[in-house]
């Protein structure tokens, strides 16, 4: 949520600019073919396979001899077959990409009637909705898949990756958004900060007598309990995209901006450590901007700084990423040509800036993608109360059920259409 930004203030807005995406992409899709041929061609001309499966997991050959025995194989047969499990080569723009907010630990304190309890009832998950949501993926035959496993860069631009699954397998996206924990969510029932606890990443949460549990109270570790239990749900090790802002901090450290604070150095070190377990765990970490801005309408002075900003206190301890995530899914410009995107101000600015793949918002269709020479832009579906409660059969491709997944204990999920 934006800084100083009230939850009423934040539902009109993500109302206003949800309409507006549901606008612009329909409009995208007419562009879309274009680009979709021209990646097929570029497809096409590929034939490297980068996956095998060995045991119950998804990993990549482990040889360059069966690299290239894999490869003269998919060279005359669009599958294949390996440790007796059938692979076949992915469409890879029929990848959903799933997102999600910080995680509802304890109902009774989201929903308090408090002035923040809509916005948490409209666009947060809970912990049992999340896990519940997991199985129906799991059980619907869906693998989780990095960003980078979808489309490649080369010097002929971004082309679709070989991405090779069992037949049966089909490749999703999930990313969250916002992991700062914000100061205005103390007390309402959500983790308040990643830790390392024997080298893994969890979380910290706040009981009632206001002692600390570290334990599964968010998408992290949930996920990675999750692959533990199912490898096979998991291509390489894949985890979730992990979005985060600046302007308190992040991943619950907020004493990161300000280094006048006597926690500062020791925050930063926290930080840095958080960053390099979750890469290692297979998370890639993304930019949500410094002050969760409005990128389109933001005048190219304001994303400069802001982006600035968000490599300097931010980029600098968690690393170099080169994914881009819209808050608000509001893109940079509404042109869906895909040959001008990356002629704007503004594009110079992110890219500039280190960014490749850049991911707005658009949970009208179950997925739609774009590349250029220099970029990669997709569009990410919410999965949250208002789409659960208001929109359930437009999930039919991702959940065999969604009133299974819902938490009946919501209050009325208000109606923003």
């Amino acid at each position: 949520m934006e800084k100083g930004m009230s939850s009423k203030g934040l539902i009109g807005l993500l109302c206003t600019m949800g309409v507006m995406m549901v606008c612009i992409m329909s409009a995208m899709a007419v562009v879309s073919n274009k680009a979709d041929e021209s990646d097929t061609e570029k497809s096409n001309a590929q034939t490297e396979v980068q996956q095998n499966v060995q045991d119950t997991s998804i990993d990549k050959p482990q040889t360059d001899a069966q690299e290239q025995t894999l490869s003269q194989q998919t060279q005359t047969n669009e599958d294949i077959s390996t440790d007796n499990v059938r692979l076949e080569k992915k469409d890879v723009s029929k990848t959903p990409h799933i997102f999600f907010h910080s995680l509802i630990v304890d109902n009774d304190l989201a929903f308090d009637n408090d002035e923040d309890e809509d916005g948490y009832n409209l666009y947060m998950t809970t912990v049992g909705e999340f896990e519940a949501i997991l199985e129906q993926l799991y059980e619907n035959n869906y693998v989780l898949v990095s960003p980078h496993d979808l489309y490649i860069q080369t010097a002929d631009g971004f082309i679709p990756n070989e991405l090779m699954l069992p037949i049966q397998k089909k490749p999703i996206v999930i990313s969250q958004d916002d992991v700062n924990y914000y100061s205005y969510m103390t007390g309402d029932g959500f983790a308040t900060k990643i830790v390392i606890k024997n080298g893994k990443p969890m979380c910290e949460y706040v009981l009632e007598d206001g002692s600390v549990s570290v334990g599964a109270y968010d998408l992290i570790p949930i996920l990675d309990d999750f692959v533990a239990k199912h490898p096979d749900f998991s291509y390489n090790g894949a985890k979730a995209t992990i979005a985060v802002t600046g302007f308190e901090g992040a991943f619950g450290y907020h004493n990161i901006i300000d280094p006048d604070s006597p926690e500062y150095q020791k925050e930063c070190n926290a930080v840095r450590q958080i960053a390099e377990a979750l890469k290692a765990d297979g998370y890639v970490l993304a930019s949500h901007s410094y002050g969760h801005i409005q990128c389109g309408s933001a005048d190219v002075e304001t994303l400069q700084k802001d982006t600035n900003d968000w490599s300097e206190q931010i980029g600098s301890l968690i690393g170099k990423t080169d994914v881009f995530i819209y808050p608000y899914g509001d893109d940079i410009t509404s042109d869906v040509s895909f040959d001008s995107y990356e002629k704007t101000p503004k594009f110079e600015i992110l890219y500039n800036a280190g960014f490749r793949y850049f991911l707005n918002v658009d949970s009208s269709r179950s997925a739609w993608m774009q590349t250029g020479t220099r970029y990669f832009r997709g569009a990410r579906r919410n999965i949250d109360g208002y789409r659960m409660s208001h929109y359930p059969k437009e999930m039919s491709d991702l959940f065999s059920d969604v009133s299974l997944i819902f938490d009946d204990s919501r209050p009325k999920v208000p109606d923003l259409s």
